[in-house]
Formats: C-alpha cells, sequence, structure tokens
C-alpha cells in the first residue's frame, strides 16, 4: 500500500484517497470530477463522470490545480485571525467548484451549475472529516502517547 505523507506528518493510503474520490462521484450525478491535490498542485487521485464532455485540457487542469493550491496556501496566511477554511465554493458561469483543503492536500471538486452546491458541501465536508481528518487525528494522538511513554521510560 502507498502513503502520501504531508508536512504534517500524516498518512493517507492512496487506496484510501480513490475509495474517497469514488465515494463522492457517486454522491450525486451532477458532479463531474474529484481530485485529490498536494499543496502544490500535483494531482495525487481522481475520478471523473464517465461520458461528459471534457470542458478543458489536461494541461489547462494541471495548470488549474496549481492556481488552487496556491489560492488554498494563500488563504492559510490567516487563520491565525479568522480560523481555518473549510471549504470554498465558487460558482462559474458553466460550472460549480468546491474546494476542500484538509493537512496538506486540498479535495477539489467541479459539478453542473445545478448541483445544490450548499447541501452537497456540507455532506461531502462531514465525509471527509468521517474518514480522514478524524482518522489522522487519531494517528496523531495515538503517536503522542507512544513519545510520551517512551520518554517516559528513558527516565
Amino acid at each position: 500500500m502507498q502513503l502520501v505523507q504531508n508536512v504534517d506528518q500524516k498518512n493517507y493510503s492512496l487506496e484510501e484517497l480513490e475509495a474517497l474520490c469514488n465515494e463522492i462521484l457517486n454522491l450525486d450525478s451532477k458532479i463531474r470530477f474529484v481530485g485529490i491535490i498536494t499543496d502544490n498542485g500535483k494531482l495525487l487521485v481522481e475520478n471523473k463522470r464517465k461520458g461528459l464532455k471534457v470542458l478543458i485540457t489536461y494541461k489547462d487542469l494541471e495548470i488549474l490545480l496549481m492556481e488552487t493550491a496556491l489560492g488554498v496556501r494563500m488563504r492559510r496566511e490567516h487563520d491565525a485571525q479568522l480560523g481555518p477554511v473549510n471549504f470554498t465554493i465558487s460558482y462559474g458561469q458553466n460550472m460549480i467548484s468546491i474546494i476542500f483543503p484538509f493537512g496538506t492536500e486540498i479535495l477539489c471538486i467541479t459539478a453542473e451549475k445545478d448541483l445544490d452546491f450548499f447541501k452537497i458541501s456540507f455532506l461531502i465536508y462531514q465525509l471527509l472529516e468521517a474518514k480522514i481528518i478524524k482518522k489522522n487525528h487519531s494517528v496523531m494522538e495515538r503517536s503522542t502517547r507512544s513519545s510520551i511513554m517512551e520518554k517516559q521510560n528513558v527516565s
């Protein structure tokens, strides 16, 4: 099982991330694309709805994902004052994009404009929180407890 390790020392298997993308894509037929990128915009995993007209080239997608990652990193500069962002929604003329930062990865979703974006955004956030965020808090807590126990044994 290949792991994606980020600077926060959170580990996600690519299989877990792929399963999350598949689950989100299946939540609503109006969701076109689900992908997870690094904080530099590198695509780790993706899933696209089959049979839809492609709106942008793969090269343009890469550029768009890098721009998304940059925007998320810039918004994080204000987390101390404003609190972290759970997700952002961009409602464009041709489609909707919903961005969910988690750890140093970013979940990116595009959908048709008639998607109930308010309802689906909170549903996806709850799913992300249950499958990834809370799991990694538990891993971090176990790691911290192990470190404390090791220090106590050394003393």
